[in-house]
C-alpha cells in the first residue's frame, strides 16, 4: 500500500459481497494486509472490512486490492473519517464508563 508521512489518520469501512465459497481467500488476504481488518461477517459472503491509512490514497488502494480477489463482486465505500493523529490517539470513552454503560442497558 502507499506509504506518506502525513499527521492525518483515515479510517474508512466498506461493505464486502464475495461469493460465499470464496469467503476464505479475501479473509486471508485481510489478515495479511497490514492497515486492513475483517468486521463482522455473514456466512451467505456479505462482511465488514475495517480500513485504516495515513491519506485516502491508502484507502483507494485497499479497495482494489479487494476488488481483485477472487469471488469478490463488489466493495463498497460506506464510511470514511479523517482525523488527526492527536486526534486518533484520544481515549473517546474513559475505562470502565463503556462498561458500566453496557451493563445497564443489559439490566
Amino acid at each position: 500500500m502507499h506509504d506518506q508521512t502525513s499527521d492525518e489518520i483515515h479510517v474508512a469501512s466498506f461493505l464486502v459481497h464475495v461469493r460465499p465459497g470464496q469467503l476464505a481467500e479475501l479473509t486471508d488476504v485481510l489478515a495479511a494486509t497490514p492497515g486492513l481488518e475483517e468486521g463482522t461477517q455473514d456466512p451467505s459472503g456479505k462482511l465488514v472490512v475495517l480500513a485504516e491509512g495515513t491519506c485516502h490514497q491508502n484507502l483507494l488502494e485497499a479497495m482494489e486490492l479487494i476488488e481483485s480477489v477472487a469471488g469478490v463482486l463488489d466493495c463498497i465505500l460506506v464510511y470514511h473519517e479523517v482525523m488527526s493523529a492527536q486526534e486518533a490517539n484520544q481515549q473517546l470513552i474513559p475505562t470502565g464508563q463503556l462498561q458500566t454503560a453496557q451493563q445497564e442497558v443489559l439490566s
